[in-house]
């Protein structure tokens, strides 16, 4: 039996216009989504992170969890929703500590732009550097100087050498 062109295409198009079968079964998300934290309850990160599953949740119409998985640099965060389904029901909030982990390890645990796909950005902050009044430092480059000449100072002064 031959079918002919518009009878193959008709079929295709019958096919593609009907409704939704086998794999696409389970509408996302059909279940509660994990928001995975690198830092204890109350951090920053934290905090972005309830307030993102607090306006989000409604929105997609499920609970979005929030997960508490501090230690090592965000690490142990990292590399537990690394290691999870990809099924988009795990979702991890990264900080800076986790790029620098990424920059400074010579043998990283994960790669950030194999393990994992960016959705949004959620905030942007800044990077303060303080010191003890009493150090007599007022500029970056005065505490570099005073780490350079006086390394115990600079440690006094805030600074790890």
């Amino acid at each position: 039996m031959s079918l002919g062109r518009r009878t193959v295409l008709s079929l295709l198009a019958s096919a593609a216009a009907g409704p939704p079968t086998g794999a696409f079964a389970d509408t996302y998300p059909s279940r509660p989504i994990h928001l995975v934290v690198a830092f204890t309850p109350g951090a920053a990160s934290d905090i972005i992170g309830r307030l993102f599953a607090q306006g989000a949740g409604p929105v997609v119409g499920q609970q979005i969890v929030v997960e508490n998985k501090p230690g090592a640099g965000s690490i142990i965060a990292a590399q537990y929703v690394a290691r999870a389904a990809k099924d988009g029901y795990g979702l991890f909030l990264p900080a800076l500590s986790t790029l620098t982990n990424q920059i400074i390890n010579p043998a990283p645990a994960l790669d950030l732009n194999r393990d994992f796909a960016p959705i949004a950005l959620l905030a942007i902050g800044a990077v303060v550097l303080v010191v003890n009044p009493a150090s007599n430092v007022h500029s970056v480059p005065e505490l570099i100087a005073l780490a350079k000449a006086k390394p115990g100072q600079a440690r006094a002064a805030g600074m790890k050498s």
